[in-house]
This record gives structure tokens, C-alpha cells and sequence, in this order.
């Protein structure tokens, strides 16, 4: 799933997900989506009856409905109504039925509409917080309505029921919404991402699940973080002449600095009037050893590393749980991509489009450099990450 994250001058609201089927199921029936309107963000997470296709096709209907219905600015009364009536019955229990919970972030104002879905849960300040709600009937259905105003560090977070009825005849009678938010906010720490708590608080479900999922379960993110960028140099500029100004430019960039390649990292060392240190020890059978720059926060290897890095990242993609590893890893590509997925909302490549004329495969290998450079700037942008890519 795309993601686009809401920046709102030095802050930026980011979206973290996690989500498993049910046992013996191989799609799931929560389903969740995010709609960008301008300087606004949707999101719609959707839970169907039962499991399986049927349920998926509930909650994808419901959700796609309503995300682009509450984009329309449709009052929240005729949404239901809408969609009430569209969606396919089930043919057993007669019922047109799936849960949701729907978030329209204006700036950081943020309106929640729920029906049926677990409540939405606040951690400010590092600690649950309980925010008013009011409640409007359509038709049968109980509608429960809040607007937030929300602040740096706040942690906004909401689920499927699959998460709050984990354990039950297991390990536990369910895990209740305030056990869960007490999770979340002993694990809301500035440094960790929303994807990481997302991911932290799924595990705890399965945990209470002795390690099978009785339901699907979905649980959504929402942080809000301080913008912090991290600065990639791939590659030294055209002309040398150019040297000095692009690593002012670079090093004049606020937050993490990252320099990936041999010929970089000593343009890098003769700037900064530094030395460059191997450091062999972090070497593995895939990724060749960094180095280490006084000044530099991360100094890599170029394109094995920067290959390693992209694989990395198309697999976070894929797998909700593997922000869990990532920071175990101290290889060069391990390193970067916890940089440019864990720390960062911004990135800028700077790609320097000098060719190494020593290498008889010199063209094809800035080709196939370039490529990867446009690979990471694709890959983090449907992460929602805020990436510039210049040549220089």
C-alpha cells in the first residue's frame, strides 16, 4: 500500500501499518487505504464479516467507498447510507456488514468517524489520553464522531478487533483497548518509527495468540514527527571544479549526513580535511565493509551496498513485521536503510554523474547506479518519505 505522508511546515504526520490473516487464510479481510486531496489525508481502515474473500470484498468496498466519498466532503450520514446500500449481502447471515474507522487530517486537525471498530486510541506525551466523542444513529448503526487537534508527539492509533480480541480462549478472556494503549505508550519513543509501534503492537497479538491469528488484524499509526532529513551523496559531481560548492551545499543540509562509494568518501575525507578509516569488521558475505569519516554519520561502500539497500527496502514494503530486524543489522546496507526508512521523513540524493573512466565498464556502471539511485527514490517515496534526487 502507497503512502503519503501529510507535511505540515516542520512537522510531518506518518503513517505506520501492520496487518496478518487469519489462520489457514491467505487474503485478508480488514482492509485499509489512504487518499491525498490536496493538503489533505484520508484514511479508512475496514474490517468485513467473517474472513477470506467475501470479508475482504466487504471491507475493500467499504473503505475505497468512504475514503472517496469523505474526500468529496459527503456528510458522514450519507456515506453510511451509500454504502449500506451497495454493499454485496452475505448470503448466510443476510447481512451487509463491515466495520470501520475513518480519519480526515486537515493540517493537524484530525477527524475520526468509527462504527463498530474497536476505539481510536491517543498516547500524548507518552501517556494514554482520552479525548471526547459524540454519537449520531444512521439507520441502526451507532456512529462515533471526534475531532482532534493534534501535537507534536502525539500517537494516534486504531484497529480491526482482531486486535483487541486477541488471546481469547487461549491465553486470555481478549486484550482490552487500555492494555493495548499502555503497549503503545511504553514503546512511543521519539526515535521509533509509527511502523515500528504498528508492528510492536501486532507481535503482542500474536504473542496472546500463541503465535496463530484467530482473526485478521490490522492496526494503524499515526505520528507525529519533526521532520529530520537524511543527505545521501552517491557518486562524486561531473567536474571537480564543482567539489567544493556541492559539498557545501551538502554538508549545509540539516540532519544525517551519508556518503555511499570509495571515490565519494576520499572527495568527502579531502573536503572535510579528514582521514578515511576502514572499518573491515562490518563486512559481510554481500555487503562490502564501511568506512568511517570524522563528521560523517554513515560512509559505505557504493553499489553492491546501495543494491543491498534497495532489496532491503522493496522487502520492508512487502513485510509489515521486518522493521522489527532492520535494526539489528550492522552491515553498510542494513545501516542505510535503517537511516532512510526508521529515521528519516526526508531524503536528498545528491548523484554525482561522474563517470569512473578507469573501469572499462565505466558507462554501464554509472547506468546501473543511476538506476538504483532512481529505485531508492521510488521505493521511499511510496513510503511516504519526502525525497528529493539531484544531479550534480
Amino acid at each position: 500500500m502507497n503512502r503519503d505522508n501529510l507535511i505540515v511546515g516542520d512537522l510531518v504526520l506518518e503513517l505506520g501499518a501492520a496487518s496478518v490473516c487469519k489462520n489457514g487464510e491467505s487474503i485478508c479481510g480488514d482492509f485499509w487505504c489512504q487518499d491525498a486531496v490536496g493538503d489533505e489525508r484520508i484514511v479508512v481502515l475496514s474490517d468485513g464479516m467473517g474472513s477470506g474473500v467475501k470479508a475482504n470484498i466487504l471491507a475493500t468496498i467499504t473503505a475505497k467507498m468512504l475514503s472517496a466519498m469523505m474526500a468529496g466532503n459527503i456528510p458522514i450520514d450519507e456515506c453510511i447510507m451509500t454504502i449500506s446500500e451497495t454493499l454485496p449481502m452475505c448470503r448466510e447471515r443476510k447481512l451487509a456488514y463491515a466495520t470501520f474507522t475513518a480519519l480526515k487530517l486537515q493540517g493537524t486537525t484530525a477527524y475520526l468517524a468509527r462504527y463498530d471498530n474497536p476505539p481510536a486510541l491517543l498516547i500524548r506525551h507518552g501517556k494514554p489520553t482520552r479525548f471526547p466523542y459524540g454519537v449520531q444513529f444512521v439507520g441502526e448503526k451507532e456512529i462515533h464522531e471526534s475531532t482532534l487537534h493534534l501535537e507534536e508527539g502525539d500517537l494516534l492509533l486504531f484497529m480491526s478487533d482482531g486486535i483487541t480480541q486477541a488471546g481469547r480462549g487461549k491465553t486470555c478472556d481478549g486484550w482490552p483497548s487500555e492494555d493495548v494503549a499502555a503497549l503503545a505508550a511504553q514503546n512511543d519513543r521519539e526515535d521509533l518509527s509509527p511502523q515500528r509501534i504498528a508492528a510492536i503492537i501486532l507481535r503482542a497479538a500474536l504473542a496472546l495468540n500463541l503465535d496463530e491469528s484467530d482473526d485478521d488484524a490490522t492496526v494503524l499509526a499515526l505520528k507525529v514527527r519533526r521532520r529530520y532529513a537524511a543527505n545521501v551523496m552517491i557518486g562524486p559531481p561531473e567536474n571537480r571544479e564543482d567539489d567544493q560548492a556541492t559539498m557545501r551545499l551538502f554538508f549545509s543540509k540539516a540532519g544525517a549526513h551519508a556518503v555511499c562509494g570509495g571515490t565519494t568518501a576520499k572527495t568527502v575525507a579531502a573536503y572535510l580535511g579528514k582521514e578515511v578509516y576502514s572499518q573491515e569488521d562490518t563486512a559481510t558475505e554481500d555487503v562490502p565493509a564501511m568506512a568511517r569519516i570524522d563528521g560523517v554519520d554513515l560512509v559505505t561502500e557504493g553499489f553492491l551496498t546501495l543494491q543491498a539497500t534497495v532489496d532491503l527496502i522493496r522487502r520492508y514494503r512487502k513485510d509489515c513485521m521486518m522493521t522489527l530486524d532492520l535494526e539489528k543489522g550492522k552491515d553498510g546496507a542494513s545501516r542505510l536503510a535503517y537511516l532512510l526508512l526508521e529515521q528519516a521523513t526526508d531524503v536528498n540524493i545528491f548523484f554525482g554523474t561522474a563517470v569512473n573512466t578507469a573501469n572499462h565498464t565505466g558507462h554501464s556502471s554509472f547506468q546501473n547506479k543511476l538506476a538504483l539511485a532512481e529505485a531508492l527514490e521510488k521505493e521511499l517515496s511510496e513510503l511516504g518519505k519526502n525525497v528529493k534526487l539531484s544531479m550534480c
